[in-house]
């Protein structure tokens, strides 16, 4: 809760950092921002090639395309958006130690920046998405009204992480090079080049504690299916998110006297 007022309260702030964030990611190209909007379709028909075309990869009825590369897209949104802002979490402290030393700067908005720049750009190829669909006559169900409520989740779980990530790596400087193999490997772990129901049931208890592969099942089923995630893959993804944002802040605030030390 505190933490929740603490980032309403900078949100102009915070808001600023995104926006020069964004900015600086295209400063001095021919065509500015939109790349944002290039990059992901120049990615949808890469995919639409490599798997439709070339492997003709195909997904069953019930996963609500026959398309794969929609399919992958559709799960890869919300992947690249929490990865982005895990992995820029590392560095974010170390890039602004002069502020850090400063006693009235709010260091608790820098790991949160990053994750809204990610965020944004993932809304951006969302509606990339969703101009693709509409045009393939893809219809589109009311119940993707429903999908702010994960983006929400979405923010709170990879918020908590990155504050963990980002206090942590003050004091442990290899944690980047170790975060960037776990990610790996829980991209592969996670259900989004291929459908769930090719996990062997052996390894099916994974999928219940794994909080990206509730993440992006709703996506999928309330984007490609039009369906409402079941209630208890919601209650969990809730509870996983409150818990990891709530411990993310308290470790990081235990951390943050000591980071004017180390800089």
């Amino acid at each position: 809760m505190r933490c929740s007022v603490g980032l309403y309260r900078h949100r102009t702030l915070i808001w600023s950092f995104v926006k020069r964030d964004l900015l600086a990611r295209y400063k001095g190209s021919a065509v500015g921002l939109f790349w944002s909007i290039i990059h992901p379709l120049i990615m949808l028909g890469l995919y639409t090639i490599v798997f439709s075309a070339i492997l003709k990869v195909r997904v069953g009825a019930g996963e609500g395309t026959d398309y794969f590369a929609l399919y992958l897209f559709c799960g890869l949104l919300p992947w690249n958006a929490f990865a982005e802002g895990l992995n820029r979490s590392t560095g974010v402290i170390l890039e602004h130690a002069n502020l850090i030393k400063r006693v009235i700067f709010p260091s608790e908005i820098l790991p949160v920046y990053p994750v809204i720049a990610g965020i944004v750009n993932e809304l951006i190829g969302f509606g990339v998405l969703l101009g693709v669909l509409l045009v393939i006559g893809h219809p589109i169900r009311p119940v993707i009204l429903v999908l702010p409520a994960i983006l929400v989740l979405q923010f709170a779980l990879t918020t908590g992480l990155a504050w963990l990530i980002a206090g942590t790596t003050v004091f442990v400087r290899d944690l980047g090079q170790i975060l960037g193999v776990i990610l790996t490997l829980w991209l592969f772990l996670t259900p989004i080049f291929y459908p769930p129901a090719m996990v062997p049931q052996g390894m099916q208890v994974l999928l219940t504690i794994n909080p990206m592969y509730t993440v992006v099942e709703a996506y999928r089923s309330l984007i490609l299916r039009g369906e409402i995630p079941t209630w208890w893959s919601l209650a969990a993804l809730t509870l996983m998110a409150l818990i990891v944002n709530w411990l993310g802040y308290r470790v990081f605030a235990r951390m943050r006297p000591a980071f004017a030390d180390v800089l």
